[in-house]
């Protein structure tokens, strides 16, 4: 909860959706936490908006997930010496259902003052419910559905020299006009650079996408919203076009990076994300977030698929996004 919430007394709609509770430790040593997957954020799975534009709403679906284990590797690790995350590592394994969710936390490597790993695991169950203690969980039950790796430090202790070499550049905000992502809108405030956008849905644009964010409510950025923030974007490959594409596609995530420079702070961020390849139907996009100063608060990088939109439909065509 950021400073200014816990002031007013209120709980913002992300922590609301997001939110995770420690049950304990099984036999085997893996920390349990569980939450539920809400329907406000997980849009993905929300028939009426799979018909609409249903490639659009899976990504928003991934970064909301992750979001998810994000919380609770935080809550892991908020009352030890390396609280802040470094690095994620995410893969999806298998599609995330709305609904109950256990975050299994298991560690990789300790140390006292050094750097941490630890495994995340988001596991679900079809028709389990929400558990309250660590001995209710049947682990032959659940499968995985998103595995992911942490690097855990602390930034304050970190020192060491700083070189920069053609790093990545912040966005201009100034080249940015009012833009709203077709299911985010109702929690965020966004601008973007439309200089990259083909002149429709069909025509060519450049596949890079830059955008400022912040929450509607007003609540704080922090560590847990920066990879949620990492995969809220059209996705670059879209913006070359139907044409080129030949027809709607889709672009499901296979995996996900997240490497973190900064604590974040106050209401928004800037973001840049470029797909410089496409080879074989496998593209790789990367980009940054900064704050509004144009200090680099994390890296990001995706691996992703641009599939043929019939694939993921029953003849529905997705709506263009402009």
């Amino acid at each position: 909860m950021s400073t200014a919430e816990a002031t007013q007394g209120t709980v913002s709609a992300f922590d609301e959706g997001t939110n995770t509770v420690c049950i304990g430790t099984t036999e085997s040593g893996a920390t349990l936490y569980v939450g539920n997957a809400s329907k406000k954020w997980a849009i993905g799975d929300v028939p009426h908006t799979l018909k609409e534009n249903p490639a659009f709403s899976l990504s928003y679906k991934k970064g909301y997930v992750i979001a998810l284990v994000t919380d609770a590797a935080l809550r892991h690790f908020e009352n030890k010496h390396q609280h802040d995350p470094v690095a994620l590592n995410c893969f999806y394994m298998h599609k995330t259902s709305l609904g109950p969710f256990v975050v299994s936390i298991k560690n990789l490597k300790t140390s006292k003052k050094g750097y941490c790993l630890v495994q995340a695991s988001l596991l679900q169950a079809e028709g389990a419910p929400l558990l309250t203690r660590a001995d209710q969980f049947q682990p032959d039950r659940y499968k995985e559905k998103v595995h992911v790796v942490f690097t855990m430090g602390n930034l304050d202790s970190e020192e060491g020299i700083n070189f920069m070499h053609e790093p990545y550049q912040a966005p201009n905000r100034a080249a940015m006009t009012p833009f709203k992502h077709i299911y985010m809108g109702e929690y965020l405030e966004c601008l973007a650079d439309r200089s990259t956008f083909g002149k429709d849905h069909l025509s060519m644009g450049k596949p890079e996408f830059h955008q400022s964010l912040q929450f509607k409510d007003g609540r704080d950025i922090d560590f847990k919203s920066i990879p949620y923030f990492c995969d809220l974007f059209v996705t670059p490959p879209m913006l070359l076009g139907w044409d080129y594409l030949g027809g709607p596609v889709w672009c499901p995530t296979m995996q996900l990076e997240v490497l973190f420079k900064r604590r974040p702070s106050g209401k928004e961020i800037l973001s840049s994300i470029v797909a410089p390849h496409i080879i074989n139907g496998r593209f790789d996009c990367s980009g940054g977030i900064w704050d509004p100063q144009g200090n680099l608060i994390a890296l990001t990088r995706h691996q992703c698929l641009v599939v043929p939109w019939s694939r993921n439909s029953k003849g529905e065509k997705p709506r263009p996004r402009f």
